[in-house]
Order: structure tokens, then C-alpha cells, then sequence
């Protein structure tokens, strides 16, 4: 059970959807209140929507139950009506020597990186129970996974689907090279967390596993104090963690192979391989390609070692065979990239090499990206 300790007058009231039957929880913020940091507070959820269309009334004190286990890390996301807005609300049980994801989400916010979720409201409930934390955070609706929206229009080949592909491509990559410049590493970079909706749409969400770089920009004092924890100890837990952290079928090459170096680099590659996957699902590949089929990481690792070897053929092994001519080249600058040096293919070396570091062009990352350098 998540527990809330907090008392009603101060956070508010959850309706009780351990039956299943909720489709949305409605929150009303008092007037008054703002959502900032650990000031910020929920309060008054008023209703739910049950599958019959009647409303769910709740009563002080009303507790989502969910099994938790101890030594473990969740969340669970709900869809919410808030201050009459579609929303979604995230709670998470996580180790107390993570960063709080809201502290991630406010170092974002001052550093004006793009296609990050607006954040609505957030807070930490719990600051330490079992050394674990429990905390929540209430983000505007931003549309559905990529992999979702192109297998929906995928009966009939279009090419607007491969130039939506293409701008959410360099839409992240962009996003990903403007929070490495404040100082943030997503590292968790899959299917489920890069979002489109309407016509022009894209957020990459769930920065939960996301980290601070050591005296970065956004690795401040005031920031820590802010969301109480320990900036050191923070620092030497994430690094502990660099090589196992993400969802394997996503993982870079090097992290696959348990590298403790970790870059943007590595968070591009991931989303070179979330748009790949996205484009063989347009071409109704119900054949699993050999390079995403999912084997354990270090196996994994030496198969796309081989099908990226070749530029010419790669795209196949992906199982992706359409040609589209601004997303080949997109893919072909972000293959340079990540795959090459002084143009040969260094596969090899990300496998076997686990001290050696891709460099961090970030000029280049935001030349693909199509976002002009800002000049410090």
C-alpha cells in the first residue's frame, strides 16, 4: 500500500480505485496555494468516474492501495482531471539515495530545455520509510508513445507518418543535447517515455532515472536544499548505478556491456533505436527484426554490434526498408555520430573497450537537431 502520511488537510484526498473501477481522479487546488517545490500540495479530490458513469464520492482519509515490495523501486500513473484539465498523475516509491524525480523536473524547468513535461504539481509525501521515499507529481497530458501513434496509422503507408517520425527524432535529440548542457542525464530513454500528440506535439518524459552531473549547472546547493537531499551522496549512488540503469532493449551499446561511463551519447543511441523501432512497426513487421529482439544485455550487445556494422544495410536488421529522404538523413548523420570515428566503425571498441568514452560533440548533436548553438 502507498502509504500517505501526510494528513487531508494538507495533501487531500485520493479516491480509493483498488477495484479497477476509476478511469479518472479528479483534484481541485485550494485558492491560494502554489504548486512550488515542497510547498506544493493537493487537496479537495473530489470525485471519480466509475465504468457505469456514476461518480465515486470519497471521504477523508481514502488511500490508493497497491502492493509495494520493499527493496524495490515503482510508480504507478494515473490519468487525472486537474484544475478542470486532462493530467496525469505519478506516484513513486522509490530508494530514499535517488534524486527526487521533482527536483529533476525543477532543474529542467530553470534551464527552459524543450519538449519536457509542464509540470502542474509535485511533492515528496514521505521523505524516508524503509529508505525509501514516496513522492508525486502531476504533469499535463502530452498524447500517447510514438510506437503507439504509428502503429495506429500504420494500414496504410504515408510518408506523414515518416516525417512525424523524423521530427520526433530530432525533437529529442535536441531536447536531450539542451538538458546535457544544464547539466542532466536522462538515461532512460524507451519506447514508453517519448510522447506525440496533435500535430506537433513531443515530450520526453519519466526523467525519474534521470541524474545530475557533479557540479554542473544544475547540480546546485539551493536545489538540494529545496528537495532535502544530500547532493554527495546523491552523486555517489547514481554513479554506483550509470551501468545498469534503463530499460535494456534501449540501452547503448556500452551499457549493455556494463560501461560506467555515461553521456548523452548514450541517451541519443537509445533514441536512435526507439525511432527505429517506431519505423519498423509503420512497415507492419509483425516479424520480431533480429536487432530488436530482446536477448540477455550482453548478448544483446554483440548482436548490434554486427547489424550496425554496415551503414548501408543496418536499417534492414532493424527491420526498417522505406526511404524517406529528410529521415535517411537524419539516421545517417546520427549513425556517423554514434558509430563512427574518423569514419570507421568503432562497434568493436564499444564492446570491448568499457574505459573508452565516445566525445561529446554538442554543436553537432544540436546541428541534427536543427536548433541553433546558443553562444555563451
Amino acid at each position: 500500500m502507498f502509504m500517505l502520511t501526510l494528513p487531508s488537510h494538507e495533501f487531500g484526498h485520493f479516491c480509493d480505485i483498488s477495484q479497477g473501477v476509476a478511469n479518472f481522479i479528479k483534484f481541485t487546488h485550494r485558492k491560494g496555494r502554489r504548486a512550488d517545490g515542497q510547498e506544493s500540495v493537493l487537496v479537495d479530490a473530489v470525485a471519480a468516474e466509475t465504468n457505469d458513469g456514476s461518480m465515486l464520492e470519497t471521504t477523508e482519509n481514502t488511500c490508493i492501495y497497491q502492493n509495494i515490495p520493499l527493496c524495490k523501486m515503482q510508480s504507478r500513473v494515473f490519468k487525472v482531471e486537474y484544475q478542470g484539465n486532462q493530467a496525469i498523475l505519478k506516484i513513486a516509491w522509490k530508494f530514499a539515495n535517488y534524486i527526487p524525480e521533482a527536483a529533476i523536473y525543477d532543474a529542467l524547468q530553470t534551464a527552459k530545455v524543450p519538449n519536457t513535461p509542464v509540470i502542474l504539481d509535485s511533492g515528496i509525501i514521505n521523505q524516508n520509510t524503509f529508505d525509501c521515499r514516496l513522492e508525486y507529481a502531476v504533469m499535463e497530458y502530452a498524447g500517447a508513445p510514438l510506437i503507439d501513434f504509428t502503429a495506429e496509422y500504420r494500414s496504410s503507408v504515408n510518408t506523414g507518418l515518416y516525417v512525424r517520425t523524423n521530427y520526433t527524432l530530432t525533437q529529442v535529440v535536441g531536447c536531450l543535447a539542451r538538458a546535457w548542457q544544464a547539466g542532466i542525464v536522462h538515461r532512460d530513454v524507451s519506447r514508453g517515455n517519448v510522447l506525440v500528440r496533435g500535430k506537433g506535439s513531443v515530450t520526453l518524459i519519466d526523467w525519474g532515472y534521470a541524474r545530475l552531473l557533479s557540479d554542473g549547472p544544475a547540480d546546485t546547493y539551493e536545489l538540494a536544499t529545496k528537495w532535502h537531499y544530500n547532493k554527495y551522496d546523491v552523486a555517489c549512488w547514481e554513479d554506483r548505478q550509470n551501468h545498469c540503469t534503463g530499460t535494456p532493449l534501449y540501452m547503448s551499446i556500452p551499457i549493455l556491456v556494463r560501461s560506467r561511463y555515461r553521456t548523452v551519447v548514450n541517451d541519443v543511441e537509445s533514441m536512435f533505436y526507439v525511432a527505429l523501432e517506431a519505423l519498423s512497426v509503420i512497415e507492419n513487421n509483425d516479424k520480431t527484426p533480429v536487432a530488436l529482439a530482446m536477448e540477455d544485455n550482453i548478448s544483446m550487445a554483440y548482436v548490434r554490434r554486427l547489424c550496425l556494422a554496415s551503414k548501408d544495410t543496418y536499417k534492414e536488421r532493424f527491420g526498417v526498408y522505406f526511404q524517406d529522404e529528410q529521415l535517411d538523413e537524419t539516421l545517417s548523420q546520427l549513425y556517423d555520430y554514434l558509430f563512427t570515428s574518423e569514419g570507421k566503425y568503432i562497434g568493436h571498441i564499444l564492446v570491448d573497450d568499457l574505459e573508452w568514452e565516445r566525445p561529446v560533440d554538442i554543436n553537432r548533436l544540436l546541428q541534427i537537431a536543427k536548433i541553433e548553438p546558443v553562444l555563451t
